[in-house]
Parts: structure tokens; sequence; C-alpha cells
């Protein structure tokens, strides 16, 4: 039996009783935007209740989607206020309800996929913004094309929000617009783009290399510091270079970058003080990368040692190419690094 509460008491009782009327006759009368029904179906799907969910996914009505995902960012339902109990108002609610969208979860994902699709063009930016996030936690390639357009929405939150998703989806085609978005990004989006970077990892080097020669500073410096976070092989000779770049930030970075790739850094380095113009800032990196080896493997602090103490010295330009040479030839012949 159907429920027949007027509306306007279930909207001044916030808590009106959960009734008996069966889950498949509620989502289909919450599609249709009763609240009173809406409430009830809410209710059994935080008591995690089979039934519930059953309906949900068997459900051949895209309104219902639609509605939740309302309720999800603004708290309406069909358009209209929708007073529920504090606990469908919690965080920890809409994670739950966000669930119904994941693939297996409760609605169909071809559906999931449409609605949201649509969403991120909703004229609401809350609205917008759970599109978006819950994309990226449907991980659906698919959703590249519209997921890069809203890096460039008019509200922060949204584009943040963005930045994240393109993160967890896995395309490639992705990287060059996160890197894009860099120019006039903030701190915070600067920082959700470099977590984004690093979470796509090998994909976004080839992206992030090409993108190192940027004749920006900034946008050298994101690169510098996404490949150090990935730790892919393919960044050793972008880094290395980079210990010699003309913004010192930059330069700083990519010291730091090396220091995680261990004893593979070495060689490269000491090539590079073999045949570069021997600067202070290039003697501040390169000496801050190999201490740090020297530290770390006790087998070859007497080999860097030495050029650690010509670097240092006051005829730093004629002494560290030959004491870098000699280090590399030692440590080659002893085994200690590849040639």
């Amino acid at each position: 039996m159907r429920d027949t509460a007027p509306l306007e008491q279930i909207d001044n009782d916030v808590t009106p009783p959960i009734g008996v009327t069966p889950p498949q006759v509620l989502v289909q009368d919450a599609a249709a935007g009763r609240r009173g029904a809406a409430w009830r179906l809410l209710y059994w799907i935080m008591e995690n209740d089979p039934r519930a969910v059953v309906a949900v996914s068997s459900l051949d009505d895209d309104r219902l989607a639609q509605h939740l995902l309302e309720f999800i960012a603004v708290g309406t339902w069909a358009g209209k206020p929708f007073v529920v109990p504090p606990p469908l108002r919690s965080a920890h609610a809409r994670n739950r309800l966000r669930t119904l969208f994941l693939p297996g979860a409760g609605i169909d994902p071809v559906r999931t996929e449409r609605i949201l699709l649509t969403a991120i063009h909703d004229k609401r930016p809350l609205v917008r913004e759970t599109a978006v996030y819950t994309l990226g936690i449907f991980g659906s390639p698919v959703a590249t094309s519209e997921l890069k357009g809203a890096l460039r929405d008019p509200v922060p939150s949204v584009r943040l929000q963005a930045a994240k998703a393109l993160g967890r989806v896995g395309d490639p085609t992705a990287v060059p617009a996160l890197i894009g978005a860099l120019r006039g990004a903030d701190e915070q989006m600067g920082s959700q783009i470099f977590n984004s970077l690093v979470r796509l990892g090998h994909l976004a080097v080839p992206a992030l290399v090409e993108a190192s020669s940027s004749n920006s500073a900034w946008i050298r410096w994101h690169c510098v510091r996404a490949l150090g976070g990935i730790k892919d092989n393919r960044a050793l000779p972008v880094l290395v270079r980079a210990l010699c770049d003309a913004d010192h930030s930059v330069a700083w970075m990519a010291a730091k970058g090396l220091v995680h790739f261990g004893k593979k850094s070495v060689a490269p380095v000491l090539r590079l003080l073999t045949t570069a113009e021997m600067t202070p800032w290039l003697v501040e990196t390169a000496s801050f990368v190999l201490s740090n080896q020297s530290r770390q493997s006790p087998k070859l602090k007497p080999y860097l040692e030495p050029v650690i103490q010509y670097m240092r010295g006051v005829g730093f330009r004629v002494a560290t190419p030959h004491s870098a040479h000699k280090a590399l030839s030692q440590l080659v012949a002893d085994g200690l690094i590849e040639p």
C-alpha cells in the first residue's frame, strides 16, 4: 500500500514514519518527484537494505538518477525543497548515495555516464562540481573530453574537481590539458594538478618531458616537480639538464627530484659536471644531489666526497670537471655504476 501522507506534513515533520511501501514503488514515486517516497527510499538505502538497491538498479528512468545527483549536490529533490533528518544531510550520507553511481553498485553504468555528462553543463555550480567529482570516481575515459572542458569552468571549485577527476580516468590525452591549466593556476589548483599528473604516472611522462622545455619557468617548475614524483627513468635526462636551468627554483626542484632516483642519478650528474659551464647555482644543485647519494650509499662516498669538496672550493670552475671525470671513471672501473 502506498503512503498517502500529505507532502506538507512530510516537509514539516522531518521524521515521518517509514511505512511499509515496497522499494519498487518508492523508486517509481521518487523518480516522479514525490519527496515523501524519496525520503523513505533514501532511508532504506542508508540502512543497506538490498531490496532498495535492487529497486534502484532495475528502474529504467533517468529522473531518479537526476534527482539523486541534485540532492547530493544542493539538497533539493526535483527542484523543490527537501527536508530530511540530519543523518541524511551528513557527508557520510552523500558519500553513501554517491556510490549508487559506481558500476555494479546501483544505477546502470550507461545511465550514470549519460546523467553525469549532462550534469557537467548544469547551470548550478554545485551540481557541476558534484557531477565532475563523481565522474572521476566512476573512472570513465569517455568523460575525458568533458572533464578537460571543465578545467575552464568559471567556478574554481569545479575546475579543481576536474583536475582531480582527470587524474583518475587514466587517459594520457588529459595530460596536455592539465599542464595547460597550470597557467594562471593558484597554489591549490597547482597542487591538485601535480597530484593528478603523478597519479597518471608513466602515462604522463612523454607530455611532461616535452613541456619541460617551456618558455614559462612556472610550467617548467611544475613539470620537473611531477617528473621527480613519478620517478620514471625517462625523466632522468630532463632533470639533469634542469640542474642548469636559468630559473633557480626550477633547478632546485630538479635536484630534489633526482634524489628520488638514488644511485641512478650519480653517473648523469657527474657527466654533466664534465661538460657544463660551472656556475655557483650548478654547484649548489649538483652538490645537493651528490651529497645526498654520498650519505645514502657509503660505498660511493670515497668517490663523491672529493668532487663535492672541489665544487665548494675557490677554484671550482677549473677543478670540478676534472674531479667529476676522475670519479666517474673510477666508479665505472670498480663496477659500482654502469658506464
